[in-house]
């Protein structure tokens, strides 16, 4: 038997697709792109200190669902531990990410009991209260005020044009075609 051979996925079949390197992007809609998400969200070990980290996210966020303050989540690391890995993973886990063909992020790779439970835990908060899962990074819309690159990315997120003030337009042909009906 040779060491290959103890893997659960063969190293000689199972390429990495992102060539080791996670990019949190906002454009995942192209086959190339949907390719490297299943494979990252297929491939993701959830032990150890990703365990830990995915629990302590989810169930901080969770403890806290029904205050008006949420508490905030810094990952740090130092060059290469796997930061944004996790941040990818955890935004499409939490989402739940549908791929065309119906599979989800949650059905591709079994997790453990606990981060499951919390998982369906947070399912049926956000069935009663609604979902909003914003994923992308800030360099997508650069600024020199990163509220306003903050803000982009949110009503990227939304389905709305990024750019403010094409926005404001939308929002008030919205606002006026409801007031004359």
């Amino acid at each position: 038997m040779k060491n290959k051979d103890l893997f659960t996925l063969h190293p000689d079949e199972n390429n990495l697709l992102n060539d080791g390197v996670v990019e949190i992007n906002t454009s995942q809609t192209d086959d190339q792109g949907l390719r490297v998400i299943r494979h990252e969200l297929k491939t993701f070990v959830c032990e150890g200190e990703y365990q830990a980290g995915i629990y302590r996210i989810l169930s901080t966020y969770l403890k806290h669902f029904d205050q008006p303050r949420q508490p905030a989540v810094w990952v740090s690391g130092f060059f290469g531990s796997g930061k944004s890995h996790l941040v990818k993973i955890i935004s499409y886990l939490w989402e739940n990410f549908t791929f065309p063909n119906g599979d989800s992020a949650r059905t591709l790779k079994p997790l453990p009991q606990d981060i499951t439970d919390l998982f369906q835990e947070l399912e049926l908060k956000l069935k009663i209260h609604g979902r909003l899962a914003v994923r992308g990074t800030l360099k997508d819309f650069p600024s020199a005020d990163i509220r306003y690159s903050f803000l982009q990315l949110f009503f990227n997120a939304m389905g709305l044009p990024p750019l403010y003030h094409h926005f404001k337009f939308v929002y008030w042909a919205i606002q006026k075609a409801f007031m004359t009906t």
